[in-house]
């Protein structure tokens, strides 16, 4: 059984950890901020193609802003499509890295959440999927249901966990504060053929698309 996680701490085994607002925004802003610098440098593909990602990363950009200046009142818990979320964090995550990155679906993935809190905690979990998995690894985003809940689970092929200097204690940290802000429930750990599995188990929303 999945227990659900109270917003107003985070436990990391037997103890609590404070997630630091700016630093955890500053983490975050990383990757979109990659994106446009490589799209606006680049000279492959059509203009109009990168300008509309240009466009979509800048547009994240000013939601995540808007999130941390407003807190939570910006981000109000509404019924999300975990799905679109995953794609859409998938799309980012491959503007800054040649590893492969693939969604799969089973199940309709409506879940209650804060929709800048559950893209952020998904985001820093596949960010450090990516740095493990390596330029010529694999990363899946699997989004499915079972009795708990709703599932978001990100998996890489990498040497697993206590082996990538990159997987952040800052990373890590917000993505736990995140998924507490939706009232989700967090685990990370090995696989047992190599690599990581990282888990967000969320509420579904469908009974509040049919009160």
């Amino acid at each position: 059984m999945v227990e659900y996680v109270s917003p107003t701490h985070v436990e990391r085994g037997a103890g609590t950890i404070e997630a630091d607002p700016v630093r955890g925004l500053l983490h975050d802003l990383r990757e979109p901020l990659a994106a446009i610098l490589l799209l606006s440098t680049s000279a492959a593909g059509d203009v109009q193609e990168r300008l509309g990602h240009i466009r979509e990363q800048a547009t994240w950009l000013a939601e995540l802003v808007a999130s941390s200046l407003e807190g939570a009142a910006g981000d109000d818990p509404l019924v999300v499509d975990a799905v679109a979320v995953a794609r859409e964090v998938a799309g980012r995550a491959r503007m800054t890295t040649t590893a492969s990155i693939d969604v799969e679906v089973a199940g309709d993935g409506l879940v209650l959440a804060r929709p800048v809190a559950l893209a952020r905690a998904l985001g820093c979990v596949v960010d450090n999927a990516v740095r493990a998995a390596g330029p010529t690894g694999h990363v899946l985003i699997w989004v499915g249901d079972d009795d708990d809940g709703v599932h978001l689970r990100v998996l890489d092929d990498g040497p697993g966990l206590g082996h990538v200097v990159h997987r952040t204690s800052i990373g890590l940290a917000t993505t736990r504060a995140m998924v507490a802000a939706c009232e989700g429930a967090f685990r990370l750990g090995p696989r047992p053929d190599g690599g990581a599995s990282a888990d967000i188990a969320l509420r579904r929303g469908t009974h509040v698309l049919a009160s």
